[in-house]
């Protein structure tokens, strides 16, 4: 169960009045549960979304705050190892259990083992919308992990099982283009029937595989870091590629619209997102024709003009190397 209490300058402390939660499902259907729930004040609005199963939970939040605020969370009896993605906006964070304050910004990610009992104090400011998508795995497939994967899982868990609270990376860590499209695909377990579990678990050990990959050997390898000031702009052209890729411009012209050289560009794109910059055009245009592919009746031409290819057999040729299967095909296995 979840406590949680939101206050504000001047204001009193306001009980916020929450669901019942279970985290993992208890039902032996084989099917995820899905729900979703809103909530809202004179100091903020709070939107939640699920869908569950036995081992897992894949919960959205997004907050908007109309007033600089504190959100006090006390969480007890339910542990769990949890992936969390930032997906907008900032917010400070303190766990009581850890001492650990940290600032969880849009792009970064990390995993925290729950021992079942949580106190956090979340700051937001005013005017700010901020949204994080969270995985959470049971204890019970934490200790399968444990038992397949001892040189990843093994410690981590024996460190659950004593009681402990902890992040498995010490500082969030940017999240990688390819982690970012496992995690998209994760919403594709909603469309699985029966076999959505056994899709949604594949999925969820991919993005854990990423991450480990990640952070391993961190403490060694000690990249260059990204300025502030470049990271700024490594983002503003990430943005740029997202909006015009139908049309988007040269590297030159990336490097100059958003006040930085080609090299530092390159550079500075490939150690923030893992890829090169036509690599993340290339799997952006690919998860836009997942989206238009199954969520709208568009024909496979019209699905080719719509993310930038002029030639429908070009486009196929491209999803099919992306994804090993033809864009009809992939329709109709959905």
């Amino acid at each position: 169960m979840i406590h949680i209490e939101l206050s504000s300058r001047g204001r009193d402390t306001i009980a916020l009045e929450m669901p019942d939660i279970s985290y993992f499902s208890t039902n032996g259907s084989g099917r995820l549960e899905e729900s979703s729930w809103n909530m809202g004040n004179e100091l903020l609005t709070y939107s939640i979304s699920e869908f569950k199963c036995r081992d897992f939970n894949v919960a959205k939040y997004q907050i908007h705050c109309k007033e600089d605020c504190c959100l006090h969370s006390r969480n007890a009896d339910c542990s769990f190892m949890g992936l969390s993605f930032v997906r907008q906006g900032m917010v400070e964070c303190f766990m009581a259990e850890t001492r650990d304050k940290r600032i969880w910004a849009e792009g970064y990610t990390n995993v925290m083992v729950s021992s079942g009992i949580k106190e956090e104090r979340n700051l937001f400011s005013k005017g700010e919308t901020f949204s994080m998508t969270n995985v959470l795995i049971s204890p019970d497939f934490f200790r399968h992990l444990s038992e397949r994967y001892p040189e990843y899982f093994e410690k981590a868990y024996l460190r659950l099982d004593s009681g402990e609270t902890f992040f498995l990376a010490p500082e969030n860590i940017l999240i990688p283009v390819t982690l970012d499209t496992a995690l998209n695909d994760i919403e594709l377990s909603r469309m699985m029937g029966n076999a959505s579990p056994m899709y949604l678990e594949a999925k969820v050990v991919e993005c854990l595989s990423l991450f480990m990959r990640e952070t391993e050997g961190k403490e060694e390898t000690k990249e260059r870091v990204v300025s502030v000031s470049d990271r700024d702009k490594i983002y503003q052209a990430r943005d740029i590629i997202c909006t015009e890729y139908l049309n988007p411009p040269s590297l030159r012209d990336l490097a100059l619209r958003v006040g930085t050289n080609e090299c530092t560009l390159k550079t500075g794109f490939k150690q923030t997102f893992r890829t090169t910059v036509f690599n993340y055009l290339f799997d952006y245009r690919m998860n836009m024709a997942v989206h238009y592919l199954l969520d709208t009746n568009k024909t496979i031409a019209e699905v080719a003009s719509l993310v930038g290819y002029d030639y429908q057999g070009h486009f196929c040729t491209a999803f099919k190397r992306k994804f090993n299967i033809a864009p009809s095909e992939y329709r109709m296995k959905a």
